[in-house]
């Protein structure tokens, strides 16, 4: 790719110019401009006042020059038009300050500065306190009060005015939103082929606008909207072949959506994983050192010293970040490729780099460069897809483009001489790339769509081992849908779990016929409908079968592809990829004949679709009735006391969405009310907990409030009833507008806990028995537990030792329905001392349903999620 200046007629606010680029002979040219002779009367500044009330002050034209005459300043663009070069200038501990500054030829200047907090593998490093105000030409034109953690970096531009309209932004201050051949790049390989024909729901494209006008949007260092807790999963908007944001602006090409993602680079830098080696002048990579691991079990690293292990210092738990390579949001390869900002490029590769000394050196292989070795597939997959972005994306030349390359060339190579292996051991069904789940003997089919994503964008880059690869697991990525005649049903082969191996041995089933005759055993199968695709799972498959048709001229893909459409499995009409497009890839052109015509219409705004797969409850066939019965009202929460709430709702281009809280705390997230207020009907939920005597603050929050100008065309929500332990509260409210409803409520203390805690969530008898033990130091672990994505009930300890071999339980009792559901425990507090014996860990000793151990045990060494199926 090349990063190009063009001179443009003078645009009116509104107006537009098109312009195609066509390759010809290379014809004479003016002379680069001048840098130093351009930027002549220009100034720009940074003071830097740190904790000890020391002020720094850099003159970055004049370090600029300096570097522009000893030879030490890379430029990126040289030109008659503009010439932009880069000078780094190091300071105290592990700050060091990065300005790319750009000359125009009409006497104009911009600067792209960096205030990066990133050295890594030195002797002194940690959290940087201070204030900054920048001046340029004379005028101050930032200031802020930073408090950043080591390895974060933020950015900031700067302009004076005179720079031809650079970027993006609000056309009547001159600025200019620069549209991109979306096709064009679809046909290089460059991005996935998304159905730029099903458009993006105008309440999509409003939210995104909407949200860079809140405060705090957009500060050094914000999030952003990035989910700081990476291990979370279920609708998240970060998480997908890339973002809903990214995906949004390629499709649409809105000026609101392209700001929104923009932004989302911008949080890039802030997350810890920028990890600057300056003694090699790189990001942190195997090359250099092939046994570092940046978990905090990697030890303490030596500065400088290339055998060392892990960082000579750990990020602290200020920032609020949480990684999990598993969960990474791809925030910086879009916005780079749609601009060509180097600083862009620099956030992609460092999370490429990340990606490698995250993951545990002891599967990194002899190179340490292997992140697709016994690790999740979705691990796999995001890490892989990280890393070759940036050996696409960096320049050709650079060490850079020659480290990601050689790492994806590894993993590529690997995965490729694992072949033969895996086709023996998988028999006729293989294709499935093994990896670590937390269910034993079920495989996630989604987590294969996810991987192939990045097997379809490696081939279409060119590579010829994601090639070979691609064709090897085409074998299951469309048999699963074309063996129906064996006994697997081709409706499971976008269900939620597929049994593919014996889970006490673990060994592989050979056969489809075995493998369906277990989905049928585990009461996995969706049979003939889709109880258990209720979610995104068809959309990734849809998504797959079209890529595996165009990259690799598939027919057999491309009929399974019409043949799963015309099934009309869930969230896979236009409208369903008109309100979220994250996984809207274009239909293939071969075979199988022409996909149905939408079940429902383009412009509605229903209940999303889950951004990463987690099981969805189905929507009631018919309304809640007037008393309803306990199985059928959605449960939250454990205890001893039930709260139930009755809600209706004005639904006017999607339904109203609300969030409950009890004290102050969510005990329930992002629902849909479904009941139409109008016709006098209610919808229930149930919410457990152990209430202490005395008033407990009850609030319902409304999120989404939209409003058209008549009674008619209105989304409201409405709390018709409120029962504590079945005494009716007779109180109910009317939200027409954002904001929330407050109800104090009470009722006796709940009785105190026993061991094991067993508390009701509803009349059935499912019974779900977790077994826990700790390693404890400097306090004992504690847990969340998620069941199906919700999370159930509120904190827990564990006090009983596991080098005792002692085990507690929590049970948690209720009517879970038809399975398979997803257990979450999700460690909050690891703690780690440099030692064995100084180590705060949880295990997860044992999952029994309904009297039966699934077979599942798992240790958590850090903070982050342990998933389960039962």
């Amino acid at each position: 790719m090349a990063v190009l200046s063009m001179e443009r007629p003078a645009l009116a606010a509104g107006a537009q110019v098109e312009a195609v680029l066509v390759t010809a002979p290379a014809a004479g040219t003016a002379p680069a401009l001048d840098l130093a002779a351009t930027l002549g009367g220009h100034s720009f500044a940074v003071a830097l006042t740190g904790a000890d009330g020391v002020t720094h002050s850099i003159d970055v034209l004049e370090a600029l020059r300096d570097a522009l005459a000893d030879g030490t300043a890379s430029f990126w663009q040289q030109g008659p038009l503009a010439t932009q070069a880069r000078v780094e200038i190091p300071l105290a501990g592990s700050q060091r300050l990065v300005f790319d500054v750009t000359g125009f030829a009409n006497g104009g200047m911009s600067v792209e500065a960096q205030f990066n907090n990133d050295r890594a593998m030195e002797a002194a490093g940690g959290r940087a306190a201070y204030d900054v105000t920048v001046t340029m030409d004379g005028q101050t034109v930032a200031q802020h009060a930073i408090d950043q953690g080591q390895y974060q970096n933020w950015h900031q531009s700067f302009a004076n005015g005179k720079d031809g309209g650079q970027g993006l932004g609000d056309a009547t201050d001159g600025w200019l939103n620069i549209r991109q051949d979306i096709a064009h790049l679809q046909q290089t390989g460059a991005i996935a082929e998304y159905d730029l024909t099903t458009g993006v729901a105008e309440s999509l494209l409003s939210a995104f606008g909407d949200a860079t006008a809140a405060p705090g949007w957009g500060d050094p260092l914000a999030t952003n909207g990035v989910t700081q807790y990476m291990p979370a999963t279920g609708a998240r908007g970060d998480i997908g072949f890339t973002t809903s944001a990214n995906t949004a602006w390629l499709m649409t090409q809105d000026i609101r959506v392209a700001s929104y993602a923009m932004d989302q680079a911008e949080a890039a830098g802030g997350v810890p994983w920028n990890m600057w080696d300056a003694q090699n002048g790189s990001w942190l990579g195997a090359d250099d050192y092939p046994q570092l691991w940046t978990d905090y079990r990697g030890g303490t690293g030596t500065p400088g010293d290339g055998a060392s292990t892990g960082l000579t210092q750990q990020p602290d738990a200020l920032s609020g970040w949480s990684l999990d390579s598993a969960h990474q949001p791809d925030l910086s390869f879009v916005p780079y490729l749609l601009t060509g900002e180097r600083w862009m490029l620099d956030t992609l590769n460092a999370q490429a780099s990340w990606n490698v000394v995250a993951q545990w050196p002891a599967v990194r292989g002899d190179a340490g460069e292997l992140v697709v070795k016994d690790n999740q597939v979705r691990g796999a997959a995001w890490s892989l897809r990280q890393i070759d972005e940036a050996a696409w994306a960096s320049p050709d030349g650079s060490a850079e483009k020659a480290y990601f390359t050689s790492v994806s060339e590894a993993n590529w190579s690997w995965l490729v001489a694992q072949i033969p292996a895996w086709t023996a051991a998988q028999g006729e069904a293989h294709g499935w790339l093994p990896g670590v789940y937390g269910a034993a003997g079920a495989m996630p089919a989604w987590q294969q769509d996810y991987f192939a994503s990045t097997a379809i964008a490696a081939a279409s880059h060119g590579n010829a081992d994601a090639v070979t690869f691609l064709e090897w697991q085409s074998n299951f990525l469309i048999g699963r849908f074309t063996h129906a005649a064996d006994g697997f049903a081709s409706h499971d082969g976008a269900a939620y779990l597929i049994a593919i191996s014996d889970p006490v041995t673990g060994t592989p089933y050979q056969t489809w016929a075995e493998i369906g005759a277990e989905m049928t055993a585990r009461q996995w199968t969706n049979g003939t409908g889709w109880s258990q695709s209720q979610g995104d799972y068809a959309q990734l498959a849809l998504a797959t079968l079209a890529g595996l048709a165009e990259v690799l001229g598939s027919t057999a893909a491309a009929d399974a592809y019409y043949a799963l459409l015309a099934d009309q499995p869930p969230f896979t009409t236009a409208a369903d990829f008109n309100r979220d497009p994250t996984f809207s890839i274009e239909a293939p052109a071969l075979g199988g004949g022409t996909p149905p015509i939408p079940a429902t219409p383009v412009a509605v705004d229903p209940t999303p679709v889950p951004a990463e797969p987690v099981p969805a409850e189905p929507a009631p066939a018919q309304p809640a009735p007037a008393v309803p019965e306990p199985s059928a009202v959605p449960s939250f929460g454990i205890g001893a006391n039930l709260v139930r709430i009755g809600l209706s709702e004005d639904a006017w281009q999607g339904d109203a969405r609300y969030s409950i809280l009890l004290d102050g705390k969510v005990v329930v997230a992002d629902r849909y009310a479904t009941a139409p207020h109008a016709a006098g009907e209610t919808g229930y939920l149930d919410i457990h907990a152990n209430l202490a005597a005395g008033p407990h603050a009850l609030t319902v929050q409304f999120v989404n409030d939209l409003w058209g100008g008549t009674a008619a065309t209105d989304r409201n929500l409405y709390v018709n009833s409120v029962s504590v332990d079945g005494t009716d509260q007779a109180w109910s409210a009317s939200l027409l507008s954002n904001g929330g409803a407050t109800l104090n409520i009470s009722a006796t203390a709940a009785p105190a806990p026993q061991a094991p805690v067993a508390v009701p969530v509803a009349t059935a008898p499912d019974v779900l028995r977790i077994g826990v033990s700790a390693d404890a130091w400097q306090g004992n672990p504690r847990f969340l537990l998620f069941i199906d994505g919700a999370q159930t009930g509120g904190e827990h300890v564990s006090s009983v030792s596991h080098a005792a071999h002692k085990v507690e339980y929590v049970e948690v009792v209720g009517a879970f329905g038809q399975g398979p559901h997803e257990l979450t425990v999700r460690f909050l507090n690891d703690g780690w001392g440099g030692a064995a014996d100084l180590d705060r860990n949880l295990y997860v000793d044992s999952v029994t349903f309904n009297g039966t151990d699934t077979g599942q045990a798992a240790p958590l060494y850090t903070t982050g999620d342990a998933v389960f199926a039962f």
